[in-house]
């Protein structure tokens, strides 16, 4: 990452990845691009372009990492290598003038795919051309493209494979001895399978194309087969492979910076950055400058307490379709959906009954004519690059829960994960951390991503003033720790809650939601009294199946009624809709529910009754396990716990001026307690909305009552919830296409950034296309919409925008605010 001086010494990172958003009142000194009135208009573009490939370093400063998304040839000594398209192999020139120019896509840490030409093919993932070793019997690759083949055969296979016999176990040393096989046996095998891999020019991505780089001195470096081991090598007349016990001046290559390579595919980020960068501090920002009570060193920008970018793994793996990354690149992690949900996407169930019921288009890359969409919940929207265009906007802090539900995993039939929760959520873990490699490689090298996983609010500030954002991991899980309850008895006791928590402390998670959706060995759960499609008697099934009873209600307590502004509450059963039709029609389904709808709905205990609460608060290990949390000073969440539960943490945490969240609205119960949860140092954070509703939910959570230290200035900082991937709709927006040019261009509230439409493959997105906010990378324009279309007064705008930029210094505060009462 590039430092820069601003004060204090801050830095500004990567090219690629900084801050801030949509149309704001007054940018930056340097700036006119925006009204004092917060309303945008066209601007003059800052004179940085939108960050993409930087000017390959000098040959001497080239390391395994650098030559991220960089354009080079290979050279041997006096020979470059040189593709020939006719034969689909590559040979040798003389001449560097007619060298091959390789664009270097990282698949990981110093990992890479060697493109040489690219075309895109509407429909298709497009014509590529990349070293590899050819499969020409789809012996070795699934339909992603990921190695399933038997090692020994490839090897044996390699027809151009140099000095082989020579060395015949070293590429894969205890491996063949552990196979118990020799090349020469496994080669008669082969051609009885007429299997001839060859290194060659192969037309898709594949594990058979990604090469190892590595330092072979003088600033040279060899390249290894990913999954063979294998040198490539400079032979008599063309390119081929030995063996790396054989490693020699011919197996070593220099990668010297050239023009003209066709980039690897990926989403754009459409956004033009200024030099100076976006502004990390309020007082970089012309709004903020003059604001009373503020410090230099506030951070600018807005927190995400509430998303699923992990999601693509819950509940069995196959709910949701699509990667937030794919080594393969954007053609692979957003494909075509069909092999999730069927041909015309026919078994996506969540699908059929809550966006467009009946068949849908499935593709995606490049066409996206469907989905992603704001409401088509089993579609990914969270792809890394659209993250990124969210963070230049001003996202600084990125709460991900890795979430999951045990019973809804097992009755589901399309599933290729285990349901065990605490398996479910350190997979989960896992991907998170093989995220933050991938973007670092995608940035030169470790640490140099901008998606950062942070651990304490020292670490997270840091992140930041390097131009970085914050990622914090959370657990959101039905049965959170494997601690469900069958008729009430613990499945789990004190020891194995310590045990499981460090295990989670070990995985980098630092909050946790006691309870969620069923009632469980801590606590009861907040209802989904709700009614829409009918999800509330799905779950009260389920929590039925989980725990051997109904939910039991009671008469809410007084201090604890609804004001009607939180969830709405009924009077009886919410109705059925589509999606439990078609659960009780599923076979796996019906011999664990009631038989039928209406055998469910006799069960209700609320029927005819004004019962609303669960009689259910914090168990013994409840109490047990939010002091295991305080000790440890991670997050608690209070969302989907009962309000008696949730009222019990207040009372506990309280004590010990210790800051519990609310963080995804009315499933933090009454309005009261939210108020209570921001009184004693907590954030309290809405969905994410639309024009007016947006105004209105970010200045009552900016000014709950909370005590002075916890404001920034005059603002108490209002962050919002996503909930992205979490089987929740994305704010709508009601705009239209004529509206399209009143909005784009818009440039980000400090002046320093502009935002065009974003493309992804051959699809611009809009906010006014009728997909509202179809992924994540449209949050900076659902925010410059609000602000120049909504109907509430200029100084609402202007106070909801205030305290939107606020909320990364308040999260930040309220967790330094934890870390201060455990010590």
């Amino acid at each position: 990452m590039r430092k820069r001086q601003s004060g204090l010494t801050l830095a500004s990172g990567l090219l690629a990845v900084f801050l801030l958003h949509g149309c704001g009142g007054g940018g930056s000194s340097n700036s006119s691009n925006t009204t004092n009135t917060g309303t945008p208009r066209a601007p003059e573009p800052p004179p940085t372009e939108e960050p993409g490939n930087p000017e390959p370093p000098a040959p001497a400063a080239l390391t395994r990492y650098s030559v991220a998304n960089g354009c080079y040839r290979l050279a041997s000594g006096d020979q470059f290598i040189q593709a020939d398209p006719d034969s689909q192999r590559y040979g040798f020139t003389g001449n560097a003038a007619d060298a091959t120019g390789f664009y270097f896509k990282p698949t990981a840490l110093g990992a890479y795919l060697l493109l040489s030409a690219y075309h895109r093919d509407p429909g298709e993932r497009g014509s590529k051309q990349l070293l590899g070793i050819s499969d020409p019997a789809g012996q070795f690759l699934d339909d992603s493209g990921h190695f399933v083949g038997e090692l020994s055969y490839l090897v044996a296979g390699l027809g151009d494979t140099l000095n082989l016999v020579l060395d015949p176990v070293a590429p894969l040393g205890g491996l063949l001895r552990e196979l118990g096989e020799n090349l020469g046996g496994l080669g008669g095998k082969l051609g009885d399978m007429n299997v001839q891999p060859t290194l060659a020019m192969v037309n898709n991505a594949s594990d058979l194309a990604v090469w190892n780089l590595r330092p072979a001195g003088d600033h040279q470096f060899a390249l290894a087969s990913a999954v063979t081991g294998l040198l490539l090598t400079r032979g008599d007349n063309d390119l081929t492979l030995t063996s790396p016990g054989l490693e020699n001046d011919s197996t070593r290559f220099a990668l010297q910076a050239t023009e003209g390579c066709d980039s690897y595919p990926e989403a754009e980020l459409n956004a033009r950055v200024a030099d100076d960068g976006p502004a990390i501090y309020l007082k970089e920002v012309d709004r903020f400058s003059n604001v009373p009570g503020l410090d230099d060193d506030d951070v600018f920008g807005f927190v995400d307490t509430h998303s699923h970018v992990s999601a693509y793994e819950f509940i069995g793996g196959r709910v949701n379709y699509g990667d937030p990354f794919n080594k393969f690149g954007v053609d692979h992690a957003l494909y075509d959906c069909k092999v999730n949900h069927g041909p015309e996407g026919l078994t996506g169930l969540v699908e059929q009954v809550t966006s467009n019921p009946g068949p849908h288009e499935t593709q995606g890359w490049p066409t996206y004519n469907y989905w992603p969409r704001h409401d088509s919940l089993q579609h990914h929207q969270s792809y890394y690059r659209w993250l990124e265009r969210a963070h230049l906007a001003g996202l600084k802090i990125l709460v991900n829960h890795l979430v999951h539900n045990e019973i809804l995993c097992q009755i589901n039939p399309q599933k290729q994960n285990d349901c065990d929760t605490m398996a479910a959520i350190e997979l989960q873990a896992e991907r998170m951390h093989q995220m933050q490699d991938y973007i670092d490689a995608q940035s030169g090298g470790p640490g140099q991503g901008w998606f950062r996983i942070v651990t304490d609010p020292a670490q997270a500030r840091q992140v930041i003033a390097d131009g970085g954002m914050a990622v914090i991991l959370g657990v959101e899980a039905s049965k959170a720790l494997n601690c469900g309850e069958f008729l009430d008895a613990p499945e789990c006791n004190r020891e194995q809650i310590v045990e499981r928590l460090d295990r989670l402390y070990a995985m980098d998670v630092r909050s946790l939601f006691p309870v969620h959706k069923f009632d469980n060995a801590f606590g009861g759960h907040l209802p989904d009294l709700s009614s829409g499609i009918g999800i509330g008697p799905v779950l009260y099934g389920g929590n039925l199946l989980e725990t051997g009873h109904l939910v039991e209600f009671e008469q809410c307590p007084d201090a604890l009624q609804d004001d009607g502004s939180g969830l709405p509450l009924t009077d009886q059963l919410a109705p059925f809709g589509l999606i439990d039709q078609l659960l009780f029609q599923l076979d796996y389904v019906g011999d664990r529910f009631p038989a039928t709808p209406q055998e469910l709905a006799d069960l209700d205990p609320r029927r005819g009754t004004d019962h609303l609460c669960n009689t259910r608060g914090l168990t013994d290990l409840g109490v047990f396990l939010i002091n295991e949390l305080m000790k440890r000073g991670m997050l608690i969440e209070t969302d989907h716990i009962s309000r008696k539960a949730a009222s019990q943490i207040l009372a506990i945490t309280g004590a010990h001026d210790y800051p519990v969240i609310n963080s995804h609205g009315g499933w933090g119960g009454t309005e009261a307690l939210r108020d209570q949860v921001a009184a004693q140092g907590g954030v309290s954070a809405s969905f994410a909305s639309t024009r007016d509703n947006w105004v209105d939910a970010l200045i009552r959570d900016g000014q709950r009552p909370r005590s002075s230290d916890l404001k920034v200035g005059p603002f108490g900082g209002a962050g919002y919830a996503s909930d992205v991937n979490g089987i929740a709709s994305l704010a709508g927006n009601p705009g239209t296409p004529d509206q399209e040019d009143s909005l784009y261009p818009f440039t980000s509230v400090d002046g320093r950034v502009v935002f065009d439409k974003q493309r992804t493959g051959d699809h611009q997105f809009s906010l006014y296309e009728g997909r509202g906010v179809a992924h994540y990378g449209l949050y900076p324009d659902q925010i410059a919409d609000m602000m120049i279309h909504s109907d509430r007064s200029q100084q609402q705008i202007d106070e909801a925008v205030n305290q939107l930029f606020t909320s990364a210094e308040a999260y930040l505060r309220m967790w330094e605010r934890v870390g201060a009462a455990v010590r």
